[in-house]
């Protein structure tokens, strides 16, 4: 719904590396040469973020720092939950669902009626049960 809306005021450019990025115009250039610009540059652009870098001006950029929490997604088949009358509703009436809990909670949405569905889930974790995080 958010792509039809936003469709005619944009130009989506998808599997298209930016190769450089001028916050000062704003514009961005992809390896094949191209220059887009606009009134906004929007860094969606990943853990190796070149907006980020350009932004802030440096490389060396903790990747992430520990806040106590650890985020698990998984992909659950909606076939099995169409047969199940319990879960039925979930994928024929799509929604955001969350359940919360003392120190944990889950989130789960269908993102279209029939394919899989995305299930979100955080837990609080101790220091020595934090995980060395490499990228």
């Amino acid at each position: 719904m958010l792509l039809s809306i936003a469709k005619p005021f944009m130009n989506l450019k998808l599997r298209a590396k930016v190769k450089h990025v001028d916050p000062t115009v704003p514009s961005i250039t992809l390896e094949s040469g191209e220059t887009f610009s606009g009134d906004i540059i929007i860094g969606a652009d990943g853990i190796h973020s070149i907006v980020r870098e350009t932004v802030v001006g440096d490389k060396d950029i903790p990747l992430s720092v520990p806040l106590g929490d650890v985020a698990l997604r998984a992909i659950i088949p909606t076939k099995p939950m169409l047969r199940d009358p319990e879960l039925r509703d979930l994928v024929q009436n799509p929604r955001l669902t969350c359940w919360m809990g003392p120190l944990r909670h889950a989130v789960g949405y269908c993102v279209v009626r029939i394919p899989p569905t995305p299930l979100f889930l955080t837990r609080s974790v101790t220091r020595a049960e934090e995980p060395s995080i490499t990228w």
